[in-house]
Order: C-alpha cells, then structure tokens, then sequence
C-alpha cells in the first residue's frame, strides 16, 4: 500500500484533483470572501481611523492656531485698555490741577475782594471818625474865639488831611 502513494494512479490523481477544486470553491465561497471581506472592512477602519486622525490633527492645529490669535488678541487688548487706562488717568490727573488751579484762583479773588471790602469798611469807619473829629475841632473852634488867620489855618490844616485820606482809585 505504501507504493500505491508514491506512484501516482490516474484514479487517485483525478480524486484529489476533484477533492482540490471542491475543497478551494468551498474556501473561496465560505471562507477567502467572508476573509477577504474581514480584511477589507479593516482596511477601510484602518484608512478612517487615519482619515480621523488625520482631521483629527488638522483641527487640532486650527484649534491651537485659533487660540494663539484668541491669546495675541487679549494681550493686544490688554495693552490697548492698559494704555486707555494711563491716557484716562493723565487726562483725569490734569482735570483734576485745572480744577485744583481754578479753585485757588477763585480763592485768591474772594480773598482780594474781602481784603478790598473790608479796606472800604476800614475807610469808611476812619471817614466818620475823622467826621467826629471835625465836628468836635469845629465845637471847640466855635467855642474859642479865634482870629481869622488861625482859623484859615486850622479849615486848610482840616481840608489837607482829609485829601491826605482819600481812598486811592
């Protein structure tokens, strides 16, 4: 029997043959297409998966990219507001001297109108008692009998002083 497998009979030949050709139809129907499905449906989870990957890291990228423009806009806007805030701040600063300036100058007009006012009440006051004054002098001159030319001198002496006390304009 073990020379009937070494030299190949006609029979045995055409059986395997047979036996190959159904045995690779079956595998070919049952088991090379479901196989070959199987690696297909891989290929293409494989090609998405990268496809994937592949958007995946472009809109990373434009994330990142998105981002550092969003990062240089808040610093930009950041020094832009901290900029406003120092012109802000120098134009409320000279706001603040120039009302500071005027309101010492109103001061100093109040305070030179109050000097002037009470200058005029001072004048005033010593222009009724240098009034008193004459009238008491012309009282005792009234009363003295005087010749005329001490009482031309005392009316000229009373005249001078009172233009000697005239409120200067």
């Amino acid at each position: 029997m073990g020379e009937k497998l070494i030299t190949p009979e006609i029979g045995t030949i055409i059986w395997t043959i047979i036996t190959f050709v159904i045995l690779a139809a079956l595998l070919t129907k049952f088991g090379l297409r479901p196989l070959l499905q199987i690696l297909e449906e891989r290929e293409r989870t494989i090609k998405d998966s990268l496809e994937g990957a592949e958007r995946a890291r472009a809109e990373a990228q434009e994330s990142l990219r998105q981002n550092q423009e969003l990062v240089a806009g808040a610093r930009r806007e950041t020094g832009a507001i901290i900029e406003q805030g120092k012109r802000d701040a120098e134009t409320l600063r000279g706001e603040i001297l120039a009302q500071a300036r005027h309101e010492a100058q109103e001061m100093v007009e109040q305070g030179k109108r109050q000097v002037q006012f009470e200058q005029k009440q001072a004048m005033e006051q010593l222009r009724r008692q240098v009034a008193d004054l004459a009238i008491q002098a012309a009282e005792r001159l009234i009363t003295r009998s005087l010749d005329e030319a001490t009482q031309r001198k005392l009316v000229d002496d009373y005249v001078n002083s009172l233009a000697a006390m005239r409120p200067e304009k």
